[in-house]
């Protein structure tokens, strides 16, 4: 079994690994390759050179280049004449002042007085008059780019590479791990299977696994005793409705039919929060949901709220029937009441099919709008009566927490046209 490192250690290994590249890069630069070094030329041979064609090669100055002029050359770009040196060096060959030039670097210039130096450093170029003409010889300066430059950037790239390939693998065994539980982490849900961080992770992502983990836990336990909770409620509620149903028959028929729509609502809405605070997931099957929408349209629709499906793709969904109806249910009813009717449209979006349900009742207020879909909220329908306003606020959320389970999202917007208009968007399987 492989052993867990902590991110730590893998990135003071890759900060370690970087530095003895380097280290290593530099030793074998500065003891295998060192940069050019360009001897300095010796005036004497230098002077030797004119009168012998073969001398420079002979001698190591295969860097002065010599050439024949007419007349006396400019100096080069760079260069002063030195006239005391230039003077003194044309006594030292026997040579008048005027048939000798020496012209050296700015940084050079007047530096040696009128002492002819042992030995030329920098870049110079010497004029001699040789017969009707001159002969000149000079240093120009380095090239700035030379073959030690280039394979010295060589071996820098190739270091860069491999440092590059080392950051990317201990990246890797960072992020891979972390993307790994997110995903896990989304798709397990509450109630989903168990999920642990790869062996290879660092360490911190294995705690972070097991806490996540623990939270989960306790969420589910904390959903459960919230369901058990409301159970016992519902059944103890049950008991006395039943007992009201019975006692409400001696009364007047108006009277009665009233108290009987006041016990039937209050059963709706006790059923409600029993199927919000269950909340587990339930088993999938294939769905038509251009035929499911049709269907619902037909047995929601009335004459006092029409349901319209103005258009719908063939579309295949993975999802539970009961959720699914549940979701298309909740959002006609809540057009119906708000906005007097339904319009329903289904396309393709890419992998999704969006359900599409718009009314035209008065909008959603946009400063409310976050809210809608939060338990026992009941405040984003501008204009909503008491009679609108029946119930606990479940409907939207439990239409969420159905296309969440779905793996899904849903979003709800003010058509321009005006009313509201409620997004679905769930994976199609065709």
């Amino acid at each position: 079994m492989r052993k867990q490192r902590t991110i730590l250690f893998r990135l003071s290994g890759l900060v370690l690994a970087a530095i003895l590249i380097m280290a290593l890069l530099s030793i074998a630069v500065a003891f295998f390759s060192p940069p050019p070094f360009r001897p300095p030329v010796r005036t004497a041979d230098l002077i030797a050179a004119f009168s012998d064609p073969a001398a420079p090669q002979r001698m190591g100055m295969r860097d002065v280049r010599f050439a024949d002029a007419v007349t006396l050359p400019s100096p080069n770009a760079g260069e002063r004449c030195d006239a005391p040196l230039s003077a003194a060096l044309a006594q030292s060959i026997g040579r008048t002042p005027s048939d000798v030039r020496l012209c050296v670097s700015a940084s050079e210039h007047g530096s040696r007085g009128a002492t002819v130096p042992d030995e030329l450093r920098d870049r110079f170029s010497l004029a001699i008059r040789q017969g009707n003409g001159w002969r000149v010889a000079s240093l120009p300066p380095p090239p700035m780019i030379t073959s030690w430059h280039v394979t010295t950037l060589g071996w820098l790239m190739l270091a860069g590479t491999i440092l590059f390939g080392l950051c990317l693998l201990v990246v890797r065994s960072i992020t891979r791990p972390l993307r790994q539980l997110a995903n896990d982490a989304r798709e397990a849900g509450i109630d989903g299977p168990a999920f642990q961080a790869d062996a290879a992770a660092p360490v911190e992502v294995g705690q972070l696994a097991a806490a996540i983990a623990g939270m989960r836990r306790r969420h589910s336990e904390l959903i459960t005793n919230r369901a058990e909770l409301l159970v016992g409620i519902a059944h103890d509620l049950g008991t006395p409705l039943t007992r009201l149903a019975f006692r409400i028959e001696a009364l007047p028929d108006t009277a009665r039919n009233a108290a009987r729509a006041d016990i039937a609502e209050m059963q709706k809405l006790i059923a409600s929060a029993l199927e919000f605070a269950r909340g587990r997931e339930r088993e999938v099957e294939p769905i038509a949901l251009d035929m499911l929408l049709a269907d619902r349209a037909a047995v929601l629709g009335t004459d006092a709220e029409p349901v319209t499906l103005l258009s719908a793709e063939p579309l295949v969904v993975a999802a539970n029937l009961v959720d699914l109806m549940r979701v298309i249910d909740n959002l006609v009813v809540n057009a119906q009441r708000y906005g007097g009717g339904a319009e329903l449209s289904l396309r393709r979006v890419g992998a999704m099919a969006e359900l599409m349900v718009r009314d035209h009742g008065p909008g959603i207020d946009p400063a409310a709008a976050s809210h809608l879909f939060d338990p026992l909220y009941r405040g984003a329908i501008e204009g909503a009566d008491e009679r609108q306003s029946i119930g606990f606020g479940l409907g939207l959320a439990i239409v969420q927490s159905n296309i969440e389970t779905m793996r899904g999202t849903i979003s709800v917007t003010n058509h321009p046209e005006g009313g509201a208009l409620f997004s679905v968007l769930v994976p199609r399987t065709q």
